[in-house]
């Protein structure tokens, strides 16, 4: 999830201006075009994306906005994509001299096109999110660690956590329904640990530290698979963790899964390895600095390099070699066999700043 800039940047972004409420929702915005409006698809699994498909090679691409605010990750409940907008070209920690715009979640409605938004407290800098099989919603802030939920049905976003300074970054409901896991990385300090609090009390249940590896350790993303293990993202050696489901509440049980150079910034001091999900039995990720959307076997006990497939992206415009500006959060569609959402950050580009459904091997 977060693709920080440590050098200083003036501010690229276009702010999209917030259309009159229509019968309690944002009307789709006029640059949208009708084709991104109806992305609805049919699904042959569960409703997790979790049936069983091969591995494919390619990926086609519909953009679903305009320019957001540097937008960094998405969860989806209820049918609407709600996406992170982090404004992190305006974070003085990240050389921004720009003061923020209000902070808020843009809600993108997957049936037909529509948004809403959702407000966020001042000087906020949002990076993860993640949602309960309830629709209660979680999005952490990169400026303080503190965490914040809102309830299903509302707009109103309240306290949960203060425990996770200096920063919270990607996080994930666990499948017992009583955790968050959270990524709560250090970027001073450049440590990172996954750390666990009770849903319900908001106490920290389990913590575990990540390896440093030769340019320190920053945890991003993570996903948990049908058998409990959790798959970790660390970005700035290229590194896939596991903690198996087992050993979840066993502090310090995060072991490396698979080191690898695709996986790695192609620059000292980038970001590599992102946004992580599952579809289909198959892990997904992204490698920020690449542009790139790999995929991989989760089954696979020692994988390597080679075990990676990279696919190649088509956008629905016919641009057949599509690149990824600077890929962020990722997660699989609720119902669908085939989809993945895909953030483009942006962050010190010219495009991106969107998000992108793609449909693996359409």
């Amino acid at each position: 999830m977060l693709s920080l800039c440590f050098e200083s940047m003036r501010s690229q972004l276009s702010m999209f201006s917030s259309p009159a409420r229509v019968g309690g929702r944002l009307a789709c915005a006029t640059a949208m075009l009708a084709a991104f409006c109806a992305v609805g698809c049919s699904s042959d699994d569960d409703g997790d994306g979790d049936g069983t498909v091969a591995l494919a090679d390619s990926a086609s691409l519909q953009e679903l906005t305009t320019e957001i605010g540097i937008p960094t990750t998405v969860a989806v409940t209820d049918g609407w994509a709600w996406v992170v907008e982090s404004q992190f070209d305006r974070f003085p920690d990240f050389g921004g001299t720009e003061a923020p715009a209000p902070f808020r979640l843009v809600g993108v409605s997957l049936s037909n096109g529509d948004y809403d938004q959702i407000p966020l407290p001042d000087n906020f800098f949002p990076e993860g999110i993640t949602v309960t099989p309830g629709g209660r919603m979680y999005v952490g802030s990169v400026a303080t660690g503190a965490i914040y939920t809102i309830a299903d049905g509302t707009a109103v976003a309240a306290p949960f956590s203060t425990a996770l300074p200096p920063s919270t970054v990607g996080m994930t409901v666990g499948s017992d329904n009583r955790t968050l896991w959270v990524c709560s990385s250090d970027r001073t300090a450049l440590t990172a640990r996954v750390v666990g609090l009770d849903i319900a009390t908001g106490e920290t249940v389990a913590t575990h530290e990540l390896e440093p590896g030769a340019a320190g350790s920053f945890c991003n993303d993570m996903v948990q698979s049908p058998d409990g293990a959790l798959w970790v993202t660390e970005s700035f050696n290229g590194r896939i963790f596991r903690i198996p489901g087992d050993d979840l509440t066993r502090n310090d049980s995060a072991e490396v899964w698979l080191e690898a150079e695709q996986l790695t910034a192609p620059a000292a001091g980038g970001f590599g390895v992102n946004g992580i999900t599952l579809l289909g039995g198959q892990l997904f990720t992204v490698v920020t600095d690449r542009g790139t959307l790999l995929s991989i076997d989760p089954s696979l006990e020692a994988p390597t390099d080679d075990d990676l497939r990279q696919l190649t992206l088509t956008l629905d415009d016919g641009d057949d070699d599509f690149e990824l500006v600077r890929p962020d959060g990722i997660t699989a569609v609720p119902g669908s066999s085939t989809d993945i959402l895909i953030v483009e950050n942006g962050l010190g580009q010219e495009g991106g700043k969107k998000l992108l459904r793609a449909r693996i091997g359409g």
